[in-house]
């Protein structure tokens, strides 16, 4: 699907851990987002709207372009640093990144691959990837594996010293579960009343 010739853009892994580009559907885009077993959320990427392409600034600097819902990163796009390096991109969705690549400040990559939808506290966090150095070293390829603290913050095991991205200009303009349960109730609602109506 595209929006002003911009397609949806999935980033996954092929055969050999690379990520390869492909178009989307809107029922795949819904899919990647909400795959999680939840009956209740089975069906909420019919309940948003079509996403937008558009561009976020803060400050008079470009921090984000992109598909966005709500003026929130939301689909394929791409988060910049305020003096306009990369920081993120690949596909946003609830609670930040889902699959593509981080940048540390000098623009070097830091992490690409997959990330987990957390439904929980925390941000998302990669569960499929590769890590570098601010060199551009590979550190770490694989499968990573996390733990979450006392209180219930996602935290990597393995590989051992990676850490969350936490800086992030992206902050009040990340699509949150927030967001996405106001659409639901409204789905719900109309779900309801097409019931009543039969």
């Amino acid at each position: 699907m595209e929006h002003e010739k911009k397609p949806y853009i999935l980033f996954s892994h092929n055969q050999d851990g690379e990520i390869a580009q492909t178009r989307i559907t809107r029922e795949q885009l819904g899919q990647i987002f909400f795959n999680e077993k939840n009956r209740e959320w089975d069906n909420i990427h019919l309940a948003l709207p079509e996403p937008v392409w558009d561009k976020i600034y803060e400050d008079s600097c470009l921090i984000y372009e992109g598909f966005t819902i709500d003026q929130k990163a939301f689909g394929a796009g791409k988060a910049f640093y305020r003096d306009g390096t990369p920081m993120a991109e690949g596909i946003f969705g609830i609670k930040g990144l889902l699959y593509g690549r981080e940048y540390y400040p000098s623009g070097i990559i830091r992490f690409e691959g997959s990330f987990r939808l957390n439904q929980a506290y925390g941000p998302n966090y990669p569960i499929y990837g590769s890590w570098f150095d601010e060199k551009g070293k590979l550190l770490f390829h694989g499968k990573f594996e996390f733990f979450r603290s006392s209180l219930g913050y996602p935290l990597i095991d393995e590989p051992k010293g990676f850490n969350l991205f936490k800086e992030s200009v992206l902050k009040g303009h990340i699509f949150m579960w927030v967001d996405a349960r106001k659409y639901m109730a409204q789905y719900q609602e109309d779900n309801k009343e097409s019931e009543k109506a039969k």
